[in-house]
């Protein structure tokens, strides 16, 4: 892009979606936590825990295609 302000905008904008990812993520660790049994380490549902994997393996996708963007952006 030939617009500077434009440019800056967007980043603005792909750092805000970074910063949201990463809150959405910390939140997603904690409910992780939660589902493991504290007193033998197991997992309480393996299938939901898989289902909060592939949720956690799609924030990390699109924080990648983020900064594609981003990359693609600055050159």
């Amino acid at each position: 892009m030939e617009n500077y302000k434009d440019v800056e905008i967007i980043s603005k904008q792909l750092n805000a979606l970074k910063q949201n990812i990463d809150q959405s993520k910390e939140h997603l660790s904690a409910v992780e936590m939660l589902m493991v049994d504290d007193n033998n380490s197991r997992l309480k549902d393996k299938r939901l825990f898989d289902d909060f994997q592939q949720l956690n393996a799609s924030f990390e996708s699109l924080m990648n295609s983020i900064k594609a963007l981003e990359n693609k952006l600055n050159h």
